[in-house]
């Protein structure tokens, strides 16, 4: 395959990577591939680095651990206060969100 391929772009905005393209990154059906635009007109195709699962884990990681630093701050040291906490800002966030209450 040569260096440059033309892809078309479908109504749905859809293109379908070659077999050879495919094979290359070792992606297959149903996988996830990262397009990055660097300039205007040019984009580096890859196969992510982590699955979504990981990515997904790891922010969740650093969030409980964000929040736990946070509640220390403030004194927070029972998992029961922290608890209520995060329930007051879930309603909160949801009641901003949906402009309803969360229903129980």
């Amino acid at each position: 395959m040569s260096a440059v391929t033309v892809l078309r772009v479908t109504r749905e905005g859809q293109i379908t990577l070659p077999q050879e393209i495919r094979e290359g990154l070792d992606v297959y059906e149903g996988e996830d591939i990262t397009l990055q635009r660097v300039a205007k007109g040019i984009v580096i195709l890859s196969k992510p680095s982590l699955s979504r699962q990981q990515v997904a884990e790891s922010s969740l990681k650093s969030l409980v651990i964000g929040i736990g630093q946070e509640a220390e701050k403030m004194g927070i040291r029972e998992e029961e206060d922290l608890d209520a906490i995060v329930k007051i800002l879930r309603r909160r966030s949801f009641e901003e969100r949906y402009g309803e209450t969360e229903a129980a």
